[in-house]
């Protein structure tokens, strides 16, 4: 008789949690939805500047892993959410000359500009900074070796590594994988 009464308690429990859950999860999804429709209003209403910083997942940080492997291609997610690297001189962006921005393949969020890239001879599109405070660093130990991981600090998505042996007047490079990258070309600009 107890037992019974404890698994009833157990499954009323777990039944007001799962309601909660799905309500809770409905409301966000109106809430995402709202958000949207807010961000797509002042789009329009703002010009191209805007159109770009609406495109940025704000709640990026927030998603699970599940949301990530549903929403990228397996191969951007293999590399960006699973820190997979791709081979040298296969991604899209490792020769890109044009003029424009770099942004995260995950969230949007602006990372590198082509003014700062250069041809670091490895494979992999390089750059001497990030665009503003967009990246972070983190210590990486795998494969043998202790590198300096980069992460996109919007979403966390792994981007490729930082090195002290760049060219340019910052020292850095930072090889980037082409699957971690978005585009956005610049035709009013050249390089």
């Amino acid at each position: 008789m107890k037992t019974r009464k404890v698994f009833s308690a157990l499954m009323l429990i777990l039944t007001c949690t799962a309601s909660f859950n799905f309500a809770a999860s409905a409301a966000l999804s109106k809430n995402e939805k709202a958000i949207a429709q807010k961000k797509e209003v002042e789009t329009k209403a703002g010009g191209a500047k805007n159109a770009i910083e609406a495109k940025v997942d704000n709640q990026a940080k927030n998603r699970s892993d599940s949301y990530w492997k549903k929403k990228l291609d397996p191969k951007v997610y293999e590399v960006t959410r699973c820190s997979a690297t791709e081979a040298p001189f296969t991604g899209k962006y490792w020769d890109n000359h044009k003029p424009g921005e770099y942004k995260c393949s995950n969230c949007g969020e602006l990372l590198f500009d082509s003014r700062d890239k250069f041809d670091s001879g490895s494979g992999w599109p390089s750059f001497s900074k990030p665009t503003g405070a967009s990246v972070d660093k983190k210590v990486d130990k795998s494969h043998g070796m202790v590198r300096d991981e980069v992460i996109c600090k919007n979403c966390g998505a792994h981007l490729g590594h930082v090195f002290n042996d760049g060219p340019t007047a910052t020292g850095m490079r930072y090889c980037i994988n082409s699957a971690s990258l978005d585009f956005d070309e610049d035709k009013s600009r050249k390089k």
